[in-house]
């Protein structure tokens, strides 16, 4: 073969293993930019989360998703749990059936339960209903809280928001009334003023004069 052809035919297959490795290292770059696309939104989706839980709100994709967050209907059968209690032992809602219930949920960091507390403690006292209330956040935090107002109703502790996502509120303070024999009693209440409301209701005759 004449040495040109030789030459030419050499530089050809130089150009294609080049062209060659060229492919390789776009289509290698490729997945590594989707791999670093892919880590950046789970970065992203990471830190928001941990935002929303610093401000003491519930899991932002929570507000993206089809759960349902506007309270459980009045007539429906009250969802049963089982919790750890504040102070020992577990609690579960079935315990408490054959008398009304106000189950309230709340939350050391909200400013709104901190005022609620020592009045939901004093009007309870009076009132022909059980309170029990679900909190969320730390056992010292909410330990501190029971004995800064005192409070001798039963508190039990969810992890995060599974409780919530049960009676289909990812808010705090709010409460449902549920009768005797494990039904919502009326529509959820938001707020101190809703939540005193509902357990006005409760208090007998006699004790109001």
């Amino acid at each position: 073969m004449p040495i040109a052809l030789l030459a030419a035919a050499l530089a050809a297959a130089v150009l294609a293993l080049a062209c060659w490795f060229a492919i390789q290292l776009v289509q290698q770059n490729g997945r590594m930019l989707a791999r670093i696309d892919v880590l950046e939104r789970m970065v992203a989706a990471l830190v928001e989360q941990a935002n929303a839980a610093a401000l003491g709100g519930p899991d932002p994709s929570l507000a993206r998703s089809q759960i349902k967050r506007d309270g459980l209907e009045r007539g429906t059968e009250a969802p049963d749990f089982r919790l750890q209690r504040l102070g020992g032992g577990d609690l579960s809602l079935t315990e408490f059936r054959g008398r009304p219930l106000l189950l309230v949920f709340s939350d050391p960091e909200c400013g709104p339960c901190d005022a609620l507390a020592p009045q939901l403690e004093r009007r309870s006292r009076a009132a022909d209903v059980q309170v029990l209330m679900v909190s969320r956040g730390a056992e010292r935090a909410n330990e501190a809280k029971r004995r800064e107002h005192r409070l001798s109703f039963p508190i039990v502790l969810q992890r995060q928001w599974e409780i919530s996502k049960l009676y289909a509120m990812f808010a705090t303070p709010i409460a449902y009334l549920i009768d005797a024999r494990g039904v919502v009693a009326a529509p959820v209440a938001k707020g101190p003023d809703a939540i005193l409301g509902l357990l006005a209701h409760s208090v007998p005759p006699q004790a109001t004069t």
